[in-house]
């Protein structure tokens, strides 16, 4: 049973770690792209568009995984994204049930996951 609670507690680090540098990661190449921006000419009519970016996609699904929590705080620490409705709600609902799950988990063992 220990070797459950070693893999559990190995898990949740390493989400939170990479929900922490993917947060890091994203703020860092906006901010990069702002400064080539700044750079450049605007033009209007050239019709460029942003090419769809998937850092949305990336931060609710390692919410799901567990990080929920560690993306929120991230997202005030480091100032990234503050303004997006979807991940300053549901970011927090996340954050509640990943603790939930955890709890339960480090509480009843594996004997949480049967079916009763």
């Amino acid at each position: 049973m220990i070797i459950f609670y070693i893999l559990l507690v190995a898990y949740i680090l390493a989400v939170n770690f990479y929900a922490f540098l993917l947060v890091k990661t994203l703020r860092d190449e906006e901010q990069q792209a702002e400064v080539t921006r700044q750079g450049e000419p605007l033009t209007i009519a050239s019709g460029e568009s942003k090419p769809p970016q998937k850092s949305l996609s990336k931060l609710i699904f390692t919410g799901v995984l567990g990080g929920a929590v560690t993306v929120y705080v991230c997202m005030f620490l480091l100032k990234y994204k503050r303004s997006d409705l979807l991940l300053m709600v549901l970011m927090p609902l996340l954050g509640v049930l990943n603790i939930y799950l955890f709890v339960m988990l480090f509480r009843n063992g594996l004997t949480f996951l049967l079916i009763r």
